[in-house]
């Protein structure tokens, strides 16, 4: 009869030495990725998982409302490379939807997910969208000129780049939203580590054996050789 065993993931305490149950560590960092702490509540841990979930969350929410919801997106294209995202994709409940989106938007349809703005990067002067992304732009950014689809022209055409229009509505915002972003995207990759591997634990401090005043020795160490 063969038995199988069940691999087991477990940590230390470094409070108090006791044992931390860390159930699949695998599917707690990809939770904690997803929303900061998740993984260390399906873990057990919720004091701490509450407490990440409180902090990161709230930094991440609280920058994207400076930034009026526009501060998380992907785009690669030159001149507009958005580097904040690497930071940004920390936390994969945003860098999911920003990375589909961007995808969506630059693909054949010309429309992100639903046709709407939502983790959409900005449009660039000459870009062609489709028509309703094009009436979403009219209302979500009434600084962005637009060229209405005409015969044998099935997209809109975006006259000048939204991104100035951004930066000229929000101003500073825009960049302090992003920073709190990126703060918070860098800081869940510390909560995935420990969802992965449990708490950091420091390293035991070994005690010094060689003679010294009040230092006891191992018997037979340091005696003096026969005579």
């Amino acid at each position: 009869m063969v038995s199988e065993t069940k691999a087991r993931y477990a940590a230390v305490s470094p409070d108090d030495g006791s044992r931390i149950e860390l159930r699949n560590p695998f599917l707690a960092a990809v939770l904690s990725w997803l929303v900061p702490g998740l993984g260390q509540i399906y873990q057990g841990r919720t004091f701490k998982g509450g407490v990440c979930m409180a902090a990161l969350v709230t930094a991440l929410v609280f920058g994207m409302w400076l930034g009026d919801g526009r501060v998380v997106y992907a785009s690669w294209r030159p001149g507009d490379a958005r580097f904040a995202y690497i930071g940004q994709a920390g936390v994969g409940a945003v860098a999911i939807p920003a990375f589909v989106q961007a995808q969506l938007l630059a693909g054949r349809g010309r429309e992100p997910m639903f046709a709407s703005a939502w983790f959409a990067p900005p449009v660039h002067q000459g870009q062609l969208v489709s028509p309703e992304y094009a009436a979403t732009l009219s209302r979500t950014s009434p600084g962005v000129a637009l060229a209405e689809p005409g015969f044998g022209r099935p997209f809109a055409q975006v006259l000048n780049d939204e991104l100035s229009a951004w930066q000229k509505q929000l101003g500073r915002r825009f960049e302090i939203g992003t920073l709190y972003t990126v703060i918070a995207g860098m800081l869940n990759l510390l909560v995935v580590f420990d969802a992965l591997g449990g708490p950091m634990r420091s390293p035991v401090e070994q005690p010094d054996r060689r003679a010294g005043p009040g230092t006891s020795r191992p018997p037979g160490e340091g005696a003096p050789p026969p005579s």
